[in-house]
């Protein structure tokens, strides 16, 4: 079941059990993005779990994929998680180590070991299965890291929030020779729109560099047209689709889509000219 959908979208959950939130926050969202990634207690902090918005992403025609976060759960709670999420009609899951709590070291199961077993799972439902890389850690580390999760058998591969789209792609030449072509990768985009999120992603998330031009754009209340801008630098990549982290910005999505979308067929009407243009079988030179 390849996973034929050029974006998608995370909806970070609540912290309280308030469906109605994030209904509206569907509304934004279907039926500009087809997928949906549902949080699993992002940032270490328990919220809402993403089973329960898998049936408002249904109801509307989004196909949800529930991010499934390994630390702080034992095996029976891992595949506890996955069999609700496939009963409830997920498309897929994203399996993560888990956003770690400063201070706070806990146990979990292996990331590798739950890609693995997640089809004997589920069968016969068919699920996609999506690991995380991190194009700015470091590069030893995270193309072994790639090796064991490819090897575990992934559907897709979502990346750290990307704000230097030259050092993506520094690191997917490395690690062509370990994604298989038929695997997607999405580069993940985050709204930032305020010093105060600036300063949470310099400071919590790890390897997520922010370039000096960009981080003074984005205190000066520019964020939504830098991911703007961004988000046409991935469209005109033809090696990697978009996947929009909106931090409570739902409604601003569908601009962010339009401009990678806009870059995308720009990029592809351009090779299509340069193909046009070679001279072909027999003809001068």
């Amino acid at each position: 079941m390849p996973l034929d959908t050029d974006c998608s979208v995370e909806l970070s959950l609540p912290s309280s059990p308030d469906l109605a939130r994030v209904e509206r926050a569907l509304d934004h969202l279907a039926p500009g993005v087809p997928v949906v990634g549902l949080t699993d207690n992002h940032a270490g902090r328990a919220r809402l779990s993403p089973l329960a918005a898998i049936s408002a992403c249904v109801r509307r025609g989004v196909r949800p994929v529930v991010h499934l976060s390994c630390r702080d759960r034992n095996w029976l709670g891992v595949r506890q998680q996955v069999l609700g999420a496939a009963a409830l009609g997920a498309s897929g899951i994203l399996v993560v180590r888990g956003d770690e709590v400063p201070g706070q070291r806990v146990p979990g199961v292996a990331v590798t070991e739950v890609l693995r077993q997640i089809p004997e799972w589920v069968a016969p439902r068919p699920v996609w299965r999506g690991a995380v890389v991190n194009p700015f850690a470091d590069p030893t580390r995270e193309l072994r890291l790639l090796e064991r999760k490819v090897a575990a058998g992934i559907d897709f591969l979502q990346t750290q929030m990307v704000f230097d789209p030259d050092r993506l792609d520094r690191f997917l030449d490395a690690a062509s020779g370990i994604v298989p072509p038929q695997v997607p990768i999405f580069a993940s985009l985050g709204l930032l729109r305020s010093e105060r999120m600036l300063r949470f992603v310099s400071t919590r998330l790890p390897d997520c560099p922010i370039p000096p031009a960009l981080a003074h754009r984005i205190e000066g209340g520019e964020g939504r047209a830098v991911a703007r801008e961004l988000a046409a630098a991935i469209g005109s990549r033809p090696a990697v689709r978009l996947h929009v982290i909106p931090l409570g910005a739902e409604a601003e999505v569908r601009r962010v889509v339009r401009a990678f979308r806009a870059a995308r067929r720009s990029a592809h009407s351009g090779d299509r000219v340069l193909a046009a243009a070679q001279p072909g079988p027999g003809s001068p030179a």
